[in-house]
């Protein structure tokens, strides 16, 4: 019997239009910050330290299985812009970075307002999502722009652990918040290597969600797939 399922936050609950928009805010913020202190910095070369963080970024969360925190990829970010500034203003910037999906918040997938409260009603819920640049404390804030975060009993937010997905931790601490056994959980998501597999190997079941990204649905090996949000009442069931 089924008894929890595990959502994954990213193109599942949250579709990121608002992503180009961010980091041009980003970018307009970091600009304005650093200019009294004697740094002109060209868009474009902002561009080019965000591909050095996101690149140094994709490489832990592939080989060591964990998310860098915002403050390491504002470590990261600065050295390559060359940018020496004093520690309070680090850390306004690793504010701003980290807040700025509050300012351009993502949107709802379609049918999650209405299918999260059905599926509450139903089973324990928990989000288990990898974190970037937006870490837990400001995510659980954008759910509640959204009047959703009320739904979920427990949450996994990377940047709050030593781990990310697909390790196993990632799916069992809150599983174990819930009080619930793997083979009593589904986990759904859109990514193969960290939700799909990453659940699957933890003991879980897993569906794929395909109705924001489904660029890993060849290769899948989920056990039911999903192509929109409100149809997973019934693929859950199914699988019950």
């Amino acid at each position: 019997m089924i008894r929890a399922v595990t959502l994954d936050l990213w193109n599942t609950l949250m579709d990121d239009f608002h992503l180009p928009a961010r980091h041009e805010q980003r970018t307009a913020r970091l600009r304005e910050l650093v200019a009294p202190y004697g740094y002109s910095l060209e868009p474009r070369a902002v561009d080019a330290a965000f591909d050095v963080v996101w690149r140094r970024f994709d490489r832990v969360w592939y080989k060591k299985k964990r998310t860098l925190s915002t403050a390491e990829s504002t470590d990261i970010l600065l050295r390559a812009l060359k940018l020496r500034l004093p520690a309070p203003v680090v850390g306004q910037v690793v504010t701003l970075l980290e807040e700025a999906a509050l300012e351009s918040p993502p949107r709802a997938v379609a049918g999650v307002p209405e299918t999260l409260p059905l599926l509450a009603e139903r089973y324990a819920l928990a989000v288990v999502s990898d974190a970037a640049l937006t870490p837990g404390r400001v995510l659980r804030k954008v759910l509640a722009l959204h009047g959703l975060e009320r739904y979920f009993g427990a949450f996994f937010f990377s940047d709050e652990h030593d781990c990310s997905k697909p390790d196993p931790r990632a799916f069992l601490t809150p599983l174990k918040e819930l009080g619930v056994e793997p083979g009593e959980a589904v986990h759904v998501g859109d990514i193969q290597r960290t939700d799909i597999a990453g659940a699957q190997h933890a003991g879980l079941r897993a569906v794929h969600f395909v109705g924001v990204n489904s660029s890993d649905l060849a290769a899948s090996t989920a056990d039911a797939v999903a192509h929109r949000f409100d149809e997973l009442p019934g693929v859950i069931a199914r699988l019950g």
